[in-house]
């Protein structure tokens, strides 16, 4: 049930009682208008009542009604003083109306009531605000009163006009703005927390220290003549304290403080109020308002100040906690979060998509964030995801009793349907997941890296199930160091041009034990370190595309095949195929693109004996991007070559969103097909796809006769292993050619 004052009529009730209250709030002296004595209050809270209520409430019914209420408040007020007087009441009575006007203005030009999201004092806003509070809106309800006085007795009206004013500018700064900035941050916390004593001790001690300096300042002149004790000349003191109150306090404690400190001022200055219509006491009015709004000035200006230091301190501190692309948690929010609250289970996965950085160089940083952050939203009922860089992510699991979720997590992940400018993008998933100890804060850094170590080896091996360890699991910590060694080889073996080629023929099946004269074959990429030795692919490709430098390979290879080739001229013509292989890196990097393009157009060889080889895994991961660069391949003359066919998901499917010439089927298919069992299914299958897409295939790692028996039975068209010629280096295989009449496909 609505509460009652949470109703318009409420509101008016409660706010018009508490301004009728705040009129018998009088803070009295004596002042002399021209020869007349009379009371006066030297403060009208009810007016920075009012101004407040026009300033918070968007209902402006609620306002006139307070305007109303305190219309009524005054006018018994003056009937108790001066019965029988109607003219001035009623003039009064019509001023309150115009009061009520001049308030709602004042209001909206100071620019308020604003919306609850905007309902703040910031440092723009506040120099307006001050300046309609305690100049404009004084000024006007002072000319307003002066009218009331001028009918009753005009003599004092001028004085009276300028009391009124004082009295007015006093109510704002003691109510109005300390109120506003109470009400408007009254969610706010304590913006220091300190101990119950360390934090209060001193501005305590300063308090009673004051006091004291008071009382016994008060006691010396007591019996002396000469003036009495003035606040004011306590002014520095007063202000550290409420500076204090300020800055260590939230706004709905600070605020009242300082409201009702300086009503004790303003008290304690009425007695130098006295002549008000004199010169002097006008000085004397102007000096006492001049210290309170400067004194209120001061405090809300530090006070905004400190406020929006903590706002911006807080937001870079939320901003520091996310990854500035994404906005996911990274890896230091990662590190608060399992301090603050250690998971119920004791388990941190890291997550790696393989060929996510093909995002970035093919089709932007916006859509790889959003591809990330897809990834992000497809787990998060799952585990709480943090960024830790591209294709990178580390997982805390929500739910302790859930056994499966992490082989959950990776299917899911597996057969996301994700989107990169309208095109299809699949992420193949690796995971690692290592074990938390009792203390997850103090563990949190070497299990990430356990579980990270787990992920890149699955990777390496192509494992897509989730790889579990405990964190002393020093082997693999062993072979992670031994990946960092072999990529920093890798990478000086390439920029010095260490490098060898090799050459492994790939023959036509029906003629593979007969002559041929012509070259066909797939060209092999061997580093050499510094000693002299040779290093297999299996050492340096995958640390190489690691540290992003796969298409920088490729280019190297491209280029030292072509200088192979033009000191072997006599052999060009019969090279009938070359098929080199391509890194998922290049098949996105458009910088790739433009230099082979440039290479092509000095190929020693024409474009249609060149063949370019993509794994199917590195095609459709990165699909528009691969199909964009082989259609073109294609356009030029060159044919394009799927290696390792049928070792990823959707194999079939996604052949239709490729240009393909060749389909290469995995080594790990054609050595049991001789089984014919599953394998010889698979095989049968991809002859009679690549049939119906019009590719001729070949297989790989044929090392006996009775799978190139079982082979021609199954109609493949070419063959490639060790049977017919182990990988061999292309200087020898070009050289010796055409005094030996080699054939190699």
């Amino acid at each position: 049930m609505k509460a009652w004052w949470r109703s318009p009529a409420g509101k008016i009730v409660l706010l018009g009682g508490l301004c009728v209250l705040a009129q018998q709030v009088a803070i009295s002296y004596r002042i002399d208008f021209f020869g007349t004595t009379a009371n006066a209050s030297l403060i009208h809270l009810h007016a920075g009542l009012l101004l407040a209520i026009a300033l918070l409430e968007t209902d402006r019914r609620v306002v006139a009604g307070a305007v109303a209420f305190t219309a009524v408040g005054w006018a018994v007020r003056q009937w108790n003083f001066e019965p029988g007087q109607w003219p001035p009441l009623l003039w009064g009575l019509g001023a309150w109306i115009a009061i009520g006007f001049w308030t709602l203005a004042c209001a909206r030009w100071a620019g308020w009531p604003r919306d609850p999201e905007r309902r703040r004092i910031d440092r723009r806003g506040l120099g307006r605000l001050v300046v309609m509070g305690l100049f404009v809106y004084p000024a006007g309800l002072a000319l307003l009163g002066g009218t009331t006085v001028l009918i009753a007795e005009p003599a004092v009206a001028i004085s009276s006009m300028f009391q009124t004013f004082f009295a007015k500018q006093f109510g704002v700064a003691v109510v109005t703005l300390p109120l506003l900035a109470a009400w408007t941050e009254r969610g706010e916390t304590a913006p220091h927390r300190s101990s119950r004593f360390a934090g209060w001790g001193w501005p305590l001690a300063l308090i009673a220290g004051l006091a004291i300096s008071l009382w016994s300042s008060q006691a010396v002149h007591a019996g002396l003549a000469s003036p009495a004790v003035v606040l004011m000349d306590y002014r520095f003191a007063l202000f550290v304290v409420l500076a204090w109150f300020v800055l260590r306090l939230p706004p709905r404690r600070s605020m009242p403080a300082l409201a009702a400190a300086l009503f004790c001022l303003v008290y304690a200055m009425s007695g130098a109020a006295e002549a008000g219509n004199t010169g002097l006491g006008l000085v004397n009015l102007f000096h006492l308002a001049l210290e309170v709004d400067i004194l209120l000035l001061a405090m809300l200006y530090l006070w905004v100040i400190s406020r929006d230091r903590r706002d911006l301190s807080q937001r870079l501190g939320e901003e520091s906690l996310r990854d500035t692309i994404t906005g996911l948690p990274n890896l230091r929010a990662l590190r608060l979060r399992m301090r603050n609250a250690p998971p119920a289970r004791h388990e941190l996965g890291f997550l790696l998509l393989d060929q996510a950085d093909t995002l970035l160089t093919g089709f932007g940083l916006d859509t790889q964030a959003r591809v990330m952050e897809a990834i992000a939203t497809r787990l998060s009922d799952l585990v709480e995801v943090y960024y830790l860089g591209t294709g990178q992510f580390g997982l805390v699991p929500l739910n302790k009793s859930d056994d499966d979720i992490w082989e959950r997590l990776v299917v899911r992940v597996e057969h996301a349907e994700l989107h990169a400018e309208d095109q299809p993008v699949r992420l193949l998933p690796y995971l690692g997941v290592a074990s938390l100890s009792a203390s997850p804060a103090d563990t949190v850094d070497a299990a990430l890296l356990t579980a990270s170590h787990l992920a890149f080896d699955a990777r390496q091996h192509g494992e897509v199930l989730p790889r579990y360890s405990d964190l002393n699991d020093d082997r693999l910590r062993e072979s992670h160091r031994q990946q960092m060694s072999d990529a920093a080889m890798a990478l000086s073996c390439l920029r010095n041009e260490r490098m060898v080629l090799y050459f492994q023929p790939i023959r036509r099946r029906a003629s593979a034990d007969e002559a041929d004269a012509t070259i066909s074959g797939e060209v092999l990429c061997r580093l050499r370190d510094d000693e002299g030795r040779l290093i297999p692919p299996a050492r340096f490709m995958r640390p190489i595309e690691a540290a992003g430098r796969g298409a920088e390979l490729d280019l190297a290879v491209i280029r030292a095949l072509f200088r192979q080739l033009r000191r072997y001229p006599d052999a060009l013509p019969y090279c009938e195929r070359i098929a080199i292989n391509l890194t998922g890196q290049s098949l996105a990097s458009m910088s790739f693109q433009i230099e082979l393009r440039t290479l092509l157009a000095d190929s020693p060889l024409p474009l249609s004996a060149l063949c370019f080889e993509v794994t199917e895994t590195a095609a459709i991961s990165s699909t528009a991007m691969a199909s964009r660069l082989l259609r073109d391949l294609r356009a030029r003359g060159c044919q394009v070559a799927i290696d390792d066919f049928g070792t990823g998901m959707q194999s079939f499917a996604r052949l239709k969103e490729l240009p393909v010439d060749i389909i290469k089927i995995d080594g790990s298919f054609i050595r049991n097909v001789a089984q014919r069992g599953s394998d010889y299914a698979l095989v049968q299958a991809t002859v009679a796809v690549a049939g119906v897409f019009g590719a001729e295939t070949v297989a790989e790692f044929v090392e006996d006769r009775i799978t190139a028996e079982c082979l021609g039975e199954l109609d493949v068209d070419w063959v490639q292993g060790d049977l017919y010629s182990p990988p061999l280096p292309l200087s020898e295989v070009l050289a010796n050619v055409l005094p030996r009449e080699m054939s190699f496909g």
